[in-house]
C-alpha cells in the first residue's frame, strides 16, 4: 500500500479519512460491535497500478454489475468493527478490483491477508447504489451506513414514519438542516438488511436527489464526495433528530421553523429543492 500511496498521494488521503470516520462512528455510538459498512469508490486513483501480484480470494457474486466492471473499492470486512478500523485498517478492511464483467472481484490490498476474509455482509447493497451513482455520473463516491441511536428512536414512532412529516420536523427544528438537505432524507420502511429490496428501495431514493436515506428500525446510509462529507451529512440529521426527541421528552412538541422562514433559508442559500 506504502508504493501504491506514494503514486496516488489522493488515496492515502482517503485511507486516513476511513480512519477518522471509523473513530468517530465508534466514539459517536453509531456504530456497536460490527455494526456499519463504509465503501469507497478509489479506481480514479488507481488507474496505472497493477495488481496482478497482490492479487487473492478471487469470488463470483450472485447478481452482476456490469457499470463497475474493473471498479475498485475500498470496503470494510465482514465481522469487522470500526473501533478496530481506525486503528488497523490493513487488517479490518480491503480494497478489491471488481472482474472484467462485474460479476466477481478479487482482493488487492488488506483483509489481514486472510484468505477467508470477505467484504460487508451489506456489500451487494453498496455495489447497488455505486452502480446507481456511476450510471447517473455523479460526483459522490462514498457509501456510508452506519446506526445513529436517535435516527433508529424516530422510526419507532409512527408519526415520523411518513417521510413528508419526518422531513418536515427535522427542516424546522434547525436551519442546519435545510441548508445542508434542501431536498431532504428519504425513508424506507423495514427491509432484510443486505437484501435487493432494501438495496432498490434506496437507489429509487438516491434517484430522487436525497444523500441520506432513513431505513425503518435499522440505521441510515448516506452519500458523499468523501468519508469526512458523508459523515458530516449523517452528523447533522442526528443532531437534529436528537433535538425532536430532547424537546418531545419534556412535554413539548416543536413547533419549530415556519415555512416563510424555510422559504427565506431557500432564497438566501440558493438551495434547489
Amino acid at each position: 500500500m506504502d508504493d501504491l500511496i506514494s503514486k496516488s498521494p489522493a488515496l492515502g488521503q482517503i485511507l486516513k479519512d476511513v480512519l477518522s470516520v471509523s473513530q468517530y462512528l465508534w466514539e459517536r455510538g453509531w456504530a456497536e460491535a460490527n455494526a456499519g459498512n463504509l465503501s469507497v469508490d478509489v479506481t480514479e486513483h488507481v488507474t496505472e497500478y497493477n495488481f496482478d501480484s497482490t492479487s487473492r480470494n478471487k469470488r463470483q457474486l450472485q447478481c452482476g454489475y456490469p457499470v463497475l466492471a474493473n471498479r475498485t473499492f475500498i470496503v470494510t470486512g465482514s465481522g469487522q468493527r470500526f473501533r478496530d478500523l481506525a486503528k488497523d485498517a490493513a487488517s479490518n478492511a480491503c480494497m478489491l478490483r471488481m472482474s472484467g464483467d462485474g460479476a466477481g472481484y478479487r482482493i488487492v490490498w488488506g483483509g489481514g491477508a486472510r484468505p477467508d476474509f470477505r467484504p460487508t455482509s451489506e456489500f451487494p447493497t453498496h455495489l447497488r447504489l455505486h452502480e446507481n451513482l456511476r450510471k447517473n455520473e455523479r460526483p459522490e463516491r462514498v457509501v456510508l451506513h452506519t446506526h445513529p441511536q436517535e435516527l433508529i428512536v424516530l422510526t419507532h414512532l409512527p408519526e415520523y414514519r411518513d417521510e413528508a412529516a419526518l422531513n418536515r420536523a427535522l427542516w424546522c427544528i434547525h436551519p442546519e438542516v435545510k441548508i445542508n438537505l434542501p431536498k431532504g432524507i428519504g425513508f424506507v420502511p423495514y427491509a432484510v438488511p443486505g437484501s435487493e429490496n432494501l438495496a432498490q428501495a434506496t437507489v429509487n431514493h438516491f434517484a430522487q436527489g436525497h444523500s441520506v436515506v432513513l431505513w425503518e428500525m435499522h440505521g441510515c446510509v448516506a452519500r458523499a464526495k468523501g468519508p469526512v462529507k458523508a459523515f458530516d451529512l449523517v452528523d447533522i440529521v442526528t443532531k437534529a433528530a436528537s433535538l425532536v426527541l430532547k424537546c418531545r421528552s419534556v412535554g413539548h412538541t416543536p413547533t419549530g421553523l415556519t415555512k416563510d422562514q424555510l422559504d427565506e433559508l431557500v432564497r438566501e442559500f440558493n438551495l434547489k429543492e
